[in-house]
């Protein structure tokens, strides 16, 4: 929409002279310029954008115009040229680095469907919110004990699953990663301490 950018940076400037914490949520589709998301990082890092959390646009399947959304290896593709360089560049992700590394095709992880669990007036909602599927747990032990975590994810075979990169499932995978084990958490660690040198 015409405008809708400049309206945006004028609420960042004034939230941000307000003291507000601002963070963006950006959704990535075909077509979208890996280098005009360049700049977009660094408009935000310029405006005082606390953090950016992206992804690549999930393939609803009532969605009407499925040729919008990437597929896995356009996905990597994209994100490895919008993430040239990303380390010097100094852009503040709300995201583990790891899974900025899945984005970009340097690790390979499955879904985490109970990693981000769901609650609103409902109860607790089934995986995966991306499918609006309409179930919901009463409880969180219900969540728990009576969902087939198996039967989500793109190994799983589900055919909802198999574009999928989106962070509320593979963030905690990357999260998980990280802790296995202390050489991987100190490999983290070097990501966020001096993300320059590496």
């Amino acid at each position: 929409k015409p405008g809708a950018y400049q309206a945006a940076t004028t609420a960042i400037r004034r939230l941000k002279k307000a003291g507000f914490h601002v963070t963006t949520n950006t959704t990535v589709f075909q077509g979208s310029s890996a280098e005009g998301y360049r700049r977009f990082f660094d408009d935000c890092m310029a405006l005082g954008v606390d953090g950016m959390t992206i992804a690549p646009g999930y393939a609803y399947e009532k969605a009407g115009q499925q040729g919008l959304f990437l597929k896995p290896e356009q996905t990597k593709a994209w994100f490895r040229e919008a993430f040239r360089g990303r380390h010097e560049k100094g852009w503040v992700f709300n995201h583990s680095p790891f899974y900025l590394d899945f984005l970009e095709g340097k690790r390979d992880y499955d879904c985490t469907p109970w990693g981000t669990p769901l609650r609103n007036l409902f109860g607790w909602q089934r995986p995966c919110y991306l499918m609006a599927e309409g179930e919901y747990a009463k409880s969180y032990r219900e969540l728990q004990e009576a969902t087939d975590w198996n039967r989500f994810g793109p190994r799983s075979g589900h055919p909802n699953c198999a574009n999928c990169m989106m962070h509320s499932g593979f963030e905690p995978s990357a999260v998980i990663e990280a802790f296995s084990s202390a050489a991987k958490f100190l490999e983290l660690a070097r990501d966020y301490v001096a993300p320059a040198s590496r």
